[in-house]
């Protein structure tokens, strides 16, 4: 099992990789933001149709999950692309991954959202939806493994980055309040993670914050994923 992280449109240089490598009969999970919704949706599909036929050759998998530079459209409308070994995700799935439980949650909050145009490169239901009953019926048989696009509170990054910072005030110079929704946005999360660790989760994967970084609470191993970078679990 592979884990890919934010793309934001560089897909051609996983693609590469996975043919340089020689990588075949792999499970490969992206956590988010691959960046569809930026081009016409016709191209968006037809590449992804592409990227299909391309991993049928090696008989690769690939799982998509919702990031916030993502239109939701195409995980609404993913089962009518006629895709078979690519896979857009959807909030609160589980799937079984080489003997995985495996437990999918997207979405997250763009900190540059004041300067993005609604439906061309930032989409209002972006942000992560919390719904309890999905959440406890996904724990009901346990979890190994978690794919987030963000991370609960309880893990790294622990504050604001200066670029984060920089934002949240340009925020607050238009009445609008980015911190407050960054740190509701993790405490979702929090809730989220106290379901999973109750179920069993051990590792629990992630990206949105661009860097690499690994560290263990309470015998569950966090482990974020940074731009383009391709991490096995093994």
């Amino acid at each position: 099992m592979v884990i890919i992280g934010d793309l934001h449109g560089g897909y051609p240089e996983i693609l590469y990789k996975i043919k340089k490598f020689g990588l075949e009969k792999t499970a490969f999970i992206q956590v988010g933001d691959w960046g569809l919704g930026f081009q016409h949706k016709e191209l968006d599909i037809k590449v992804l149709s592409q990227i299909d036929k391309f991993l049928r050759e090696k008989e690769n998998h690939l799982y998509i999950l919702r990031g916030n530079h993502d239109n939701k459209w195409f995980w609404d409308h993913w089962d009518t692309f006629n895709l078979r070994n690519v896979k857009l995700v959807q909030d609160y799935e589980v799937l079984e991954i080489e003997n995985q439980r495996v437990f999918f949650i997207g979405g997250g909050i763009s900190i540059d959202r004041l300067s993005r145009t609604p439906g061309n490169d930032y989409w209002p239901d972006e942000e992560i939806q919390f719904d309890e009953a999905l959440l406890k019926s996904a724990c009901a048989q346990g979890i190994d493994i978690a794919i987030s696009h963000i991370a609960p509170k309880e893990t790294w990054p622990y504050t604001f980055d200066p670029i984060v910072l920089n934002f949240i005030v340009k925020e607050m110079a238009a009445g609008k309040d980015l911190a407050t929704d960054l740190e509701n946005e993790r405490q979702i999360m929090s809730q989220i993670y106290s379901y999973l660790k109750a179920a069993g989760c051990r590792e629990w994967y992630y990206g949105h914050y661009h860097e690499s970084h690994m560290e263990e609470r309470d015998g569950l191993i966090f482990r974020c994923v940074a731009i383009q970078e391709m991490y096995d679990t093994k």
